[in-house]
């Protein structure tokens, strides 16, 4: 039989693996169509009341997710102490 003959890969992009902030991705800026028409879009800045709900509402959720943790682990130490180790 002869030599084999080198399988030739397409010279198409199947998935762009580039990541913005990586080093060699550093120099370049890509701006598509779509980009460029969210930029222009202007937005207004908040108000002093929408910004004190804003920063309630995510201390709220915070101090829920946190109770969360916590009662979990009183859960766990209750458990161990009554149920396991006995």
């Amino acid at each position: 039989m002869g030599k084999r003959q080198k399988e030739e890969l397409p010279d198409y992009t199947v998935a762009n693996m580039d990541v913005d902030g990586m080093p060699w991705n550093t120099g370049r800026k890509k701006f598509s169509v779509q980009d460029q028409e969210l930029d222009t879009e202007e937005k207004e800045p908040l108000t002093k009341a929408e910004t004190k709900a804003v920063i309630w509402l995510s201390l709220k959720a915070g101090l829920v997710i946190g109770g969360v943790f916590i009662g979990a682990a009183a859960l766990f130490l209750l458990f161990c102490v009554y149920v396991w180790l006995r």
